[in-house]
């Protein structure tokens, strides 16, 4: 990376020819900024926290977790 000094004079005169107009740009975002980037900001897909691997014992343990959770069901 050049220095300021490193630069010679006939290209800062070059460059001193040119003029660049550099936007404002606010480093911190205002409050109602923040709130609508947090509500608006994508959900999380909850299938991607489950395992995508079916390995045996999960194929073998899913019939028995789905009858355990229907049983509260008989006694109603």
């Amino acid at each position: 990376m050049m220095n300021k000094h490193d630069i010679s004079e006939e290209l800062k005169q070059k460059l001193d020819k040119f003029e660049v107009d550099v936007p404002d740009i606010p480093l911190k975002k205002s409050l109602s900024q923040r709130i609508a980037n947090w509500l608006y900001a994508p959900a999380k897909n909850p299938v991607d926290l489950i395992s995508k691997q079916w390995t045996p014992l999960t194929i073998a343990l899913l019939p028995m977790i789905i009858l355990l959770c229907s049983i509260p069901l008989l006694f109603i």
